[in-house]
């Protein structure tokens, strides 16, 4: 989750630092003013020792501010580093284990964490040659205790609660006017195993955007479960300045404005919630930076496969704005700087407070995102006529929610991801938990019914604004 796509686009980058060194033969470091520089960042030469000083004072500068930021019982809380394997989450790690230790042996004025351990997913269950023991050795090289969870385990039933042997499967029903998302209880096949389950979710997708986007929802479930399983108050993302910066793009594309701030912010509630607090201590190095800091310290990591490993740029969203963002720092260095002050900036809406969150991401669902996605979704071609054969989920369960709309429940993201979805894609298990939890707070035909109100309203507005037109100067 850290930096998945971090590592691709690092290769390129000693190429390119090396043509940017060359012309600066006779200057000195920037810093020392002593020695030859090493490393061009930002058009600034830095030899090899200040470069990797100056890493590690950007680290603890951004780590510092988050802490005077946050409530006073969090100061000395346990913390969970989100360690991927990659490039970004193993040199975080690194800084982070460095810090603890000059804390505890007195050299640091502010109070140490409790204690530091490593949150890992395995995502062996969808990529070939993966190998998370390698992730495991990264964590003990530093002294630190690695959990490790697992994809597939979002679709494993355990302890005593009986309402998780129904599972939620999802099936698409496009109407004359609006999208349908409607959804069944079924039980949960026992003898299928977990990660054929799996499996076949992502297999039902429609796009590489879509489930990586999924993928991604996953990650984040099972890191925030393993944070409090640990009892970890504080979880520590590798989100470098890089990847904050082409998240932004991405996540905007995509239709997270509504909860961009929780997203990319400097220090959110994970997942929207308060008992697990999210730091970003890396959004001040890009990936460049990170990949010298981890060569001249010996930092190991791992090659972390994506959906889109070795594709093209136009493969998915997230690899086209990953490509654009470091194809335009490239020629403009302070770009990513640049986006990165704004995202700082960023602030969550106040109706993003109050907001349901959505059943699938556990994001704030934007109230009337069905009917903003009317507006803009064309669900039959102008000359067609809409079919007349809809897809409806089937009820072979006796049950008073044996079929049921959920469109209310999604965010605007959330009903993009599923709108290609094949029919009978089972959904994982914490989807049903959050719908359930919501369903008592708020039945879900009001919510239903507020939806096809909003939509009626709209449509009356576009009617009335189509008359009026041709006044308009």
């Amino acid at each position: 989750m850290c930096d998945a796509t971090d590592t691709p686009a690092m290769e390129s980058q000693p190429r390119l630092q090396k043509e940017r060194v060359v012309g600066a033969q006779n200057k000195l470091c920037v810093k020392c003013k002593a020695a030859k520089p090493s490393v061009s960042i930002r058009r600034s030469l830095y030899c090899r020792n200040c470069f990797v000083r100056s890493s590690v004072t950007k680290f603890r500068t951004a780590l510092s501010k988050s802490r005077k930021r946050m409530p006073v019982t969090t100061a000395r809380a346990r913390v969970m580093v989100a360690l991927s394997g990659g490039a970004t989450s193993s040199a975080m790690l690194q800084l982070m284990a460095d810090y603890q230790r000059m804390e505890l042996k007195g050299y640091a004025a502010e109070h140490t964490y409790d204690s530091i351990v490593a949150g890992h997913v395995d995502e062996s269950a969808l990529f070939s040659g993966y190998d998370d023991a390698q992730i495991c050795d990264i964590a003990a090289a530093v002294d630190v205790e690695c959990r490790v969870a697992r994809l597939e385990d979002v679709f494993e039933l355990e302890g005593d609660r009986a309402a998780l042997l129904e599972l939620v499967h999802a099936t698409i029903a496009l109407g004359t006017t609006r999208d349908q998302f409607c959804v069944q209880l079924t039980r949960g096949d026992e003898s299928t195993p977990a990660r054929e389950q799996l499996r076949a979710l992502f297999a039902g997708l429609g796009s590489a955007t879509d489930r990586e986007d999924m993928l991604d929802i996953i990650k984040s479930f099972l890191l925030a479960r393993l944070a409090r399983q640990a009892q970890c108050e504080l979880l520590l993302l590798g989100d470098s300045g890089t990847r904050i910066a082409s998240k932004l793009v991405s996540l905007t594309s995509r239709g997270r404005g509504f909860s961009l701030p929780l997203e990319v912010g400097a220090e959110t509630p994970f997942l929207g919630s308060n008992d697990v607090v999210a730091y970003r201590p890396m959004r001040d190095l890009i990936m460049k930076e990170i990949a010298f800091f981890n060569l001249w310290t010996g930092q190991s990591s791992v090659v972390v496969p994506t959906f889109t490993t070795g594709a093209p740029e136009t493969a998915s969203i997230d690899r086209l704005t990953e490509a654009f963002v470091v194809g335009l720092d490239r020629d403009f260095v302070s770009t990513v700087s640049t986006v990165c002050r704004t995202v700082q900036k960023l602030e969550q809406c106040p109706e993003a407070l109050t907001a349901a969150k959505c059943i699938l991401c556990s994001m704030p669902a934007e109230l009337n995102a069905q009917a903003w996605r009317n507006r803009l979704t064309v669900n039959v071609a102008p000359n067609e006529r809409p079919s007349e054969n809809v897809a409806t989920p089937s009820a072979d369960i006796q049950s008073p929610l044996s079929s049921f709309d959920v469109t209310a429940r999604l965010c605007y993201s959330c009903q993009s991801l599923l709108h290609f979805a094949k029919p009978g894609v089972a959904l994982p298990v914490f989807c049903l938990d959050n719908y359930r939890e919501q369903a008592t707070a708020s039945p879900p035909s009001d919510a239903d019914n507020d939806v096809d109100i909003d939509a009626d309203s709209q449509q009356r507005r576009e009617s009335l604004r189509q008359r009026i037109e041709e006044f308009f100067i």
